[in-house]
């Protein structure tokens, strides 16, 4: 039956091909064998078909025929060679070819074999360039030996039609361009020419110029995030009337400005500034960017989503780097540059679980911190991204925040089952283990002692022994997962509470205080609260309401009901920020998002939602702020990943505020 099948599609085959191919078309009869070890090998712009038959099989000729990119099927007959080039194909697309022997008037079946034509055009890499007083030089890596000769085109900014071009030697590697004009931008590009064409084109931009006038804190930036603009007064110490004229005629004055710039894309800035009597002018470009970072580029499982919950992020030490880790089946560390926003690196650990653990940065030696809801299973990451050590002694760390010690040397967590270590932060050893009798809610590490937080109660440990110096029945039940934040002077130890409660515990008398209840209709489990500088409470609530309490829990200042389509839920896990001015930043959760800035009185100064109308982009985490930059993780759902987000807002992070941002690698000690 194949066989028949086989010898009607040739028939059908044959009869399409008439209208593109003169020559008659051998029919197919009596078996002939058909062509072996068909291969197919790409070459640029063409694929070199080769076969073979087995010995005593003596075609006159062969057929080749394949479909073009303009659907018309094109037939080559070989002249008997067991070999085709097959040329004019489209590079980068895949052909179908198929093969017939032909026996006299007699053909075989066809064998068919896919061949996708690939360039050798390489272009030149590694171009970089090098301007000085009327010159620019550029200089390449020869990207093949293939290369014929080189193509050279340069314009002037001013005259962008007015484009020079040179025509360089096949071994040149370098080439220095005089006579051009300075303080003017050149835009460069370079094509390496092939038998076939010229490759894609490497494209640099330099400014000729007796020193380069301007120095920039950053070329790349988010929509209003701030610039620092320096004129280079060293190399013009004569300079004066020195202007910076930005996007929509903004003039700034001075030799040093800051200024953010709202329109995303190449944006350009004209400097001008007298020299020696002397008028002069350069224009410069910055990129920007809608925010600081975007991503929802995570490792999965399978078709699982990934995303984030019941964790926020941290910061590396120096502030130049943020880390995040995923929840979903595949519990990968991810760090980012905060200046570009690109990944750095990401963690993938080799046995697979979820993550609801909070991360947390040894402020010391920048190494990083997780654990997972499967038992065994708490990672120390190095700042580059390798392990550098597993410890397998906990069980589920669905649980809180590690803590680690003012010089970095020991790490402390508690897992779900209450069991609390003390880990060596070089080595990875335990150095001792202590009963809490529950899940661990919350770490403090202060001075000589480690604060346990359990649902029901609060356990003072010496940090050096793992002994219990006190125990404190707690005013109300602490919520899970959570943490504790830290008054001024450092006395209480404010934490989230269940059926509507925001609780404290003095941390130098060991005593709890009376807690406040802030939801008296509708109960449900506050979170991780944050302490402004003006000594005030905020946190928020699952029953979709957030909070603003006295430092001495007496009363509550005010409160703001979320108005989002859904309320149950509304701020699950969250842990929100403070900033120097008293205002306050969380995210809700469900349906879908809303980020809030309130002022010091709860009146909402700024509101927004990330991706709008997607259900799917829930919070069950926390939020983090550095540098007027609020970065917020997002759970995800079943139809795409979270979203990790850093959005310029302006301001200034408060110097205290939750023991888990009290620092900015989230260390959970009281400095």
């Amino acid at each position: 039956m194949k066989k028949i099948i086989n010898l009607l599609l040739i028939s059908f085959i044959a009869a399409c091909l008439t209208a593109c191919w003169s020559e008659d078309i051998p029919e197919a009869g009596a078996a002939r064998h058909q062509v072996t070890d068909l291969t197919a090998t790409p070459g640029d712009e063409e694929v070199l078909l080769a076969w073979s038959l087995p010995e005593g099989w003596n075609p006159t000729d062969f057929i080749v025929y394949y479909t073009d990119a303009d659907s018309e099927t094109v037939t080559l007959r070989t002249g008997g060679e067991m070999n085709c080039t097959v040329g004019g194909l489209v590079n980068d697309t895949q052909y179908t070819f198929y093969v017939q022997a032909v026996y006299g008037k007699l053909v075989s079946n066809y064998v068919a074999v896919v061949g996708r034509p690939a360039t050798t055009r390489f272009p030149v890499t590694d171009l970089t360039v090098d301007a000085g007083d009327s010159f620019v030089s550029l200089a390449w890596t020869k990207p093949a030996t293939t290369v014929l000769s080189y193509t050279l085109s340069y314009y002037n900014e001013d005259t962008p039609d007015n484009v020079e071009q040179q025509t360089l030697d096949k071994d040149a590697t370098s080439v220095t361009l005089d006579k051009l004009i300075n303080d003017k931008n050149y835009y460069f590009s370079l094509t390496a020419n092939y038998e076939k064409g010229a490759s894609e084109p490497a494209t640099a931009k330099a400014m000729p110029t007796l020193a380069i006038p301007y120095i920039l804190d950053r070329d790349k930036a988010a929509k209003n995030q701030p610039i620092t603009f320096s004129f280079n007064t060293e190399d013009y110490p004569t300079a004066t009337d020195v202007k910076w004229t930005f996007p929509g005629d903004v003039v700034k004055e001075g030799t040093v400005v800051k200024y953010g710039l709202g329109t995303v894309g190449t944006q350009t800035v004209k400097l001008n500034a007298t020299i020696d009597g002397n008028a002069r002018s350069w224009t410069l470009e910055v990129e920007i960017r809608e925010y600081v970072i975007y991503s929802t580029d995570w490792a999965q499982d399978g078709s699982n989503y990934n995303g984030f919950k019941g964790t926020c992020p941290v910061f590396s030490p120096d502030g130049k780097t943020v880390y995040i880790i995923t929840f979903n089946k595949v519990s990968a560390l991810y760090a980012f540059d905060v200046v570009t926003g690109n990944e750095k690196w990401r963690y993938l650990p080799t046995s697979k679980s979820g993550s609801y653990n909070m991360l947390t940065v040894n402020p010391v030696t920048g190494d990083i911190y997780y654990g997972t809801t499967s038992a065994g299973q708490f990672y120390a990451i190095t700042p580059e991204g390798e392990l550098k050590w597993i410890f397998s002694e906990a069980g589920s760390m669905k649980s809180a925040a590690p803590a680690v010690n003012a010089n970095g040397t020991v790490v402390y967590i508690c897992d779900a089952l209450g069991k609390a270590f003390a880990i060596d932060a070089a080595s990875g050893q335990k150095k001792w283990q202590f009963s809490a009798g529950d899940a661990g809610r919350g770490l403090l590490v202060n001075g000589s002692e480690l604060l346990i937080g359990t649902q029901t109660d609060a356990f003072f440990v010496n940090i050096e022994t793992g002994e219990q110096i006190a125990k404190v029945t707690l005013g109300c039940e602490m919520s899970d997962i959570t943490g504790f934040a830290v008054n001024s002077d450092k006395t209480l130890a404010y934490f989230g509470g269940r059926n509507g409660y925001i609780g404290a515990v003095n941390i130098k008398t060991h005593e709890a205080i009376k807690s406040l209840v802030v939801e008296k209709d509708n109960p449900n489990l506050l979170y991780e609260p944050v302490v402004a500088p003006n000594g005030s409470v905020f946190a928020g609530s699952k029953n979709g309401s957030v909070y603003n309490v006295k430092g001495d829990l007496s009363a509550v200042n005010w409160e703001y009901v979320h108005t989002g389509s859904s309320l149950a839920n509304a701020f699950n896990y969250s842990h929100p920020c403070v900033d120097s001015e008293n205002r306050f930043y969380i995210t809700s959760g469900q349906t879908s998002n809303t980020t809030y800035i309130f002022d010091a009185s709860g009146n909402v100064v700024d509101s927004w939602t990330y991706e709008s109308g997607d259900n799917n982009q829930k919070q069950m985490g926390g939020n983090n702020y550095l540098d007027g930059v609020i970065y917020s993780a997002f759970i995800g759902g079943s139809s795409k990943n979270g979203v990790f987000v850093g959005k310029y807002v302006g301001g200034e992070r408060a110097s205290s505020w939750s023991t888990h941002g009290g620092d900015i690698c989230g260390s959970c000690c009281v400095k």
